[in-house]
């Protein structure tokens, strides 16, 4: 058997049994383990020994003889008996210890059995309506949306409880009109123990008890999301009984939880006593702003507490929200204020950084300008070399053609 499982079980059942707190001892223990001693076990007399056995167990157990039989008979007699107390009482210890283990044993096989009984039965109710257990699945798998109201029965309502353990996307659910057991109430109770996405929680109109209001109890002491609650219409007081000790746990729960500010207890057959349990509870809250407590048996001057509490509550809450909204309107204009700075601050630095670039863009067109005027001149320079050299060999070779034909010219006079 998964012991996971199991105490996860034991957490929704609200019935774990640590070993420690199984305990058979007690005055009808005792006297139950004494009648069971064996009556054949008794301790050795020293009647029926001879002198030399005498002397042999004293040496045994390091007790010198006094050298005197009868004196060292008592002696001896003496020490068989402490032996005999220790042993009895070694006997009892171990007796104790296997009953003690058997009785674990046995609660263990209890539990695993009516475990096994509960998922069973929930593995049926899901078998024999596929709709329920197609939404259930999507609910453990986080497919569906943050609202939701479903419709089951108070075996599913258990697969369900199970299901939100896993479950971080539903914030509202309504399992209202569903006439839901009390045991199927401690479960969806228990969902806030692990669950803190869940802001509102609709069950009105089941038949939710005690132990509903017991499981709400524990799990709103630990529980830092859950807004809203509403039992409206729910029989969480047995009348014959008038048992109010479940109303008292969730009472009392209101003195340590800080998130729940709306709590509806319409119509839910609580007696003065229960009244009295969340007027003195109230005392110690801060947080709660809205409770209804009409149509019970709840005496008016508790119903003065109480709603003298959340008029405290609620000028307490309406001055922070005004201060919050102050606060929020204070911090948007500086955070406007800081915006416009940063805003002229990267203008101006945008702007340094474009008159720089502009700078170096006028600089760069003024080395490009003058760059190509070097080369305008070296052009110049290397024409008019090369106009100079064309001159000089046109010269020359016009010099050459003159000096041939004044030779010519002279041969020719020669003639």
């Amino acid at each position: 058997m998964d012991m996971n499982l199991m105490r996860d079980y034991e957490d929704f059942e609200g019935n774990a049994e640590p070993e420690e707190s199984v305990n058979t001892g007690g005055t009808g223990a005792q006297a139950e383990e004494e009648e069971e001693d064996d009556e054949n076990f008794r301790p050795i007399n020293c009647s029926t020994l001879s002198s030399a056995d005498i002397y042999y167990e004293l040496e045994k157990r390091n007790i010198k003889s006094t050298g005197f039989p009868d004196t060292d008979r008592e002696i001896l007699q003496k020490a068989f008996d402490e032996e005999f107390k220790a042993d009895l009482e070694d006997a009892r210890i171990r007796r104790k210890e296997a009953k003690r283990r058997a009785k674990l044993q046995a609660g263990l096989q209890k539990r695993r059995m009516l475990m096994e009984k509960t998922l069973q039965e929930e593995q049926d109710a899901l078998a024999a309506n596929h709709q329920s257990s197609m939404i259930l699945e999507m609910v453990r798998e986080n497919m569906v949306q943050s609202a939701i109201r479903l419709d089951l029965n108070s075996v599913t309502a258990r697969v369900l409880a199970k299901a939100m353990w896993a479950n971080n996307t539903i914030t509202c659910l309504d399992l209202s009109s569903n006439e839901l057991n009390d045991h199927a109430g401690s479960y969806l109770a228990r969902i806030l123990k692990r669950n803190f996405t869940l802001k509102k929680l609709e069950l009105c109109n089941n038949q939710f008890g005690s132990r509903t209001c017991a499981a709400f109890g524990e799990s709103l002491r630990v529980n830092n999301s859950l807004v809203y609650l509403s039992l409206d219409s729910n029989p969480l007081v047995d009348r014959e009984t008038q048992d109010t000790s479940g109303l008292k746990v969730m009472a009392d729960s209101l003195r340590s939880n800080s998130t729940l500010t709306s709590l509806n207890l319409w119509r839910t057959q609580i007696p003065a006593a229960g009244g009295e349990h969340f007027a003195n509870a109230m005392a110690d809250n801060d947080s709660l702003l809205f409770i209804e407590l009409g149509k019970n048996e709840i005496k008016m001057s508790e119903i003065k507490r109480v709603v003298d509490k959340l008029d405290l509550n609620l000028g307490a809450f309406e001055a922070a929200e005004r201060a919050r909204r102050i606060n929020l309107e204070t911090q948007a204009v500086s955070e406007k204020q800081a915006k416009e700075e940063e805003e002229k601050v990267e203008n101006a630095k945008q702007m340094a950084i474009w008159l720089t670039e502009q700078r170096a863009k006028r600089a760069e067109d003024r080395r490009s300008k003058h760059q190509d005027r070097i080369l305008e001149a070296q052009a110049e320079a290397e024409a008019r070399k090369k106009a100079e050299k064309e001159a000089i060999i046109s010269a020359a070779k016009k010099a050459e053609e003159e000096a041939a034909k004044k030779k010519e010219k002279a041969a020719k006079a020669k003639k």
